[in-house]
């Protein structure tokens, strides 16, 4: 549920910025005008113009007409232009045709041609925007770190209002985490923003948001209460996108009542409200999986089925962001009309859906819908297995993060009910027996204890066996190193001592037979490649002339093939590290040396080798353009770079990556000795 809702809070974003629907004479009008424009600067505010008036309009070619309008923009170097428009266009896809992925191709197309040379204002909008992205395809890390990125160019800029839009989404990322006293936090700085800035679109959002933690933790009133002022506040602004997700809330918390008549009413006025809005497109599926739910959980067949099949008339809403939700509304259905085997295929292809998200509740319901619906098949093994997996979500939502938080809510609000209840009380209290007092007081002491030590020991087996799993996979990856290498050296021995010396065989009995030295000329191109290959998997003179040779003797190498200057200082001294140990480190540095070859764009490399106290330093430093360690994370999670990481570990060795922009990189290799 709070997926869905993370969703709709998101979507509705855009609809304060909405323009009035566009009509068609005054679209060909500028068409034409732009067609006929020879002044770029004018045919770039015709653009623009088109653009705005087509705002959000797929029918319309919002997408082009965007697109085309931002490449001129950079033409002309109107590089803040180009990036409201990257904003824009960015928004429609995550919010209006749900294509997150879409959404991040464009930022990275268009963000590095403006970055440099845009306000701090648009840099903080169009790092909100591609965090939402991010957010969407379920990359939170990176998503959190965008909302970080915007909140710091916003303060540079001094615009609060753009800031509580980063902190008010992180507010909303912390609250499908289920850590609820941080999500408090965000939420109600993000609400103090937006009161004083008299934004009440985001006053009714962050109400909206509020109300759901309440709800979700068991204060139905002060939700309701939260959820009331926010609806009377969304119809006075006339504000039907933001009413959405407000019916759907109440239905929800409706339905944890057992009240079905109201969930449905009330999903009812939400499509009411959608249908009134500019996103009812992506805003429908979602509802019509809601609908299929709720008439199944109701023995409503009939009803289901007929949302069911609007549900389905457009493929769009059974892929991407809505898959899961349309394989619940399915899996759900089957189950009312007692098709065991359907509804566990469904169920089935739900819980895989929501296992790569965080959704918490959609995970513990699915695991308890497969639960009961094997329990229906008779197979009570699979049964018990998914009950149990159900039984274990639900213990972690009660940890100790989320005690805190039920407990900050709880001090909040029955400290007001307190203090209205002081005011009517009369003289009996005082005398209360001390008594019973102190008796109930320890009793709660005790509870308290024993809860904390059970959540400490259950907190404490959790991690002994992430710890393990961790270690196993570990050990894993670093076996099949190990493995790589020792067949790397018997493939290189055999081609080296076998293939090699018979070619050598062939090549004498050629000579011997024709007395031509040209004769063998193809005979030693296959020597010298074997040679090559061979060299390549493992050199054979590693273990006769050692780690320093060989790294000297591979900087030659890349000297001799290469544009790049490659230079060393090493001196020819006992480094005093393991012999098992060398291989893997000399495979690290031919790595490096390969990365500086491929990427670094530099004009020249040294390697240099330092004895220090207790351990031998090797640094790969080249003069290349360098990278940004926060940004070029394709690079960074390379296959080459994957396995350097596990040679450092097998090896015990500290690795460490520092590059900045056009001042090149400098790799650190910390190796212990014996």
């Amino acid at each position: 549920m709070k997926y869905i809702l993370t969703l709709l809070c998101l979507y509705i974003f855009n609809l304060i910025q909405a323009q009035t629907q566009a009509e068609p004479s005054n679209i060909n009008d500028l068409k034409t005008a732009i067609k006929t424009e020879t002044n770029n600067t004018k045919k770039l505010i015709l653009l623009d113009s088109l653009t705005q008036l087509t705002y959000n309009q797929k029918e319309l070619g919002f997408d082009s007409i965007s697109r085309a309008t931002i490449d001129f923009a950079i033409q002309l170097d109107s590089f803040n232009l180009a990036s409201r428009n990257t904003q824009d266009l960015i928004n429609f896809h995550n919010n209006v045709l749900g294509q997150p992925k879409e959404g991040i191709a464009i930022f990275n197309t268009y963000f590095n041609q403006v970055k440099d040379h845009i306000t701090d204002r648009n840099l903080a909008g169009i790092y909100i925007d591609a965090g939402d992205s991010y957010y969407f395809v379920k990359e939170v890390d990176t998503a959190m770190a965008f909302y970080d990125k915007a909140k710091f160019h916003a303060d540079k800029a001094g615009n609060d209002h753009v800031k509580a839009f980063a902190i008010l989404y992180q507010g909303y990322y912390y609250s499908d985490e289920g850590n609820f006293v941080k999500a408090s936090q965000y939420l109600q700085e993000a609400s103090e923003i937006f009161i004083k800035v008299k934004d009440t679109f985001n006053i009714i959002s962050s109400k909206n948001a509020l109300s759901i933690l309440y709800s979700s933790n068991g204060f139905a009133k002060e939700g309701q209460q939260e959820r009331k002022e926010a609806i009377a506040l969304a119809k006075l602004s006339g504000n039907n996108g933001s009413l959405v997700t407000l019916y759907v809330n109440s239905a929800e918390d409706y339905k944890k009542q057992g009240r079905q008549d109201l969930r449905i009413s009330y999903l009812k006025k939400a499509m009411e409200a959608a249908k009134s809005s500019r996103n009812l497109e992506f805003a429908k599926p979602i509802l019509l999986h809601l609908f299929v739910v709720a008439y199944a959980q109701t023995d409503s067949i009939a009803q289901a089925k007929h949302y069911l099949k609007a549900l389905t008339q457009d493929k769009r809403n059974t892929q991407g962001i809505y898959e899961s939700n349309y394989y619940r509304a399915s899996a759900q259905l089957a189950y009312a009309e007692n098709d065991y085997k359907a509804a566990q295929k469904w169920g089935t292809q739900f819980l895989d859906a929501v296992k790569t998200a965080n959704q918490w509740e959609h995970l513990k319901e699915a695991e308890a819908f497969l639960a009961k619906t094997y329990e229906k098949l008779n197979q009570y093994n699979q049964a018990y297995s998914h009950l149990n997996a159900s039984k274990k979500i639900e213990d972690s939502l009660q940890s100790v993060q989320k005690n805190n938080a039920l407990s900050y809510y709880q001090t909040l609000y029955e400290t007001n009910k307190r203090d209205q209840k002081i005011a009517a009380q009369n003289t009996e209290i005082k005398l209360l027996d001390e008594q019973n007092k102190h008796r109930l007081q320890l009793l709660w002491i005790s509870i308290f204890l024993l809860l904390g030590i059970f959540s400490i020991i259950y907190l404490w087996r959790s991690r002994q066996y992430s710890r393990k799993k961790v270690q196993l996979q570990k050990v894993f990856a670093q076996d099949l190193i190990r493995s790589v290498e020792t067949e790397r050296k018997r493939i290189s021995s055999e081609l080296h001592d076998s293939v090699g010396q018979s070619l050598l065989l062939i090549k004498n009995k050629i000579f011997l037979d024709h007395k031509d030295a040209s004769e063998t000329t193809l005979v030693d191109n296959a020597i010298d490649e074997v040679r090559s290959i061979s060299q390549q998997l493992h050199p054979f003179q590693f273990e006769k002339l050692g780690l320093i040779k060989s790294i000297k003797n591979t900087i030659e190498a890349f000297q001799k093939n290469s544009t790049i200057f490659y230079s060393e200082d090493i001196e020819d001294t006992d480094l005093d590290i393991p012999k098992e140990k060398e291989i893997f480190i000399f495979r690290m540095i031919q790595e490096c040396l390969n990365n500086v070859e491929k990427h670094s764009q530099a004009k020249a490399c040294v390697v240099s080798i330092e004895n220090i106290n207790d351990a031998v330093l090797f640094e790969i430093k080249d003069n290349g353009r360098g990278f940004d360690v926060t940004e070029d994370s394709e690079l960074l999670n390379s296959l080459g770079m994957k396995t350097m990481k596990e040679r450092a570990q097998i090896t015990n060795t500290q690795l460490s990556i520092n590059s900045v922009k056009g001042k090149g990189t400098s790799i650190q290799i910390k190796v212990p000795k014996q």
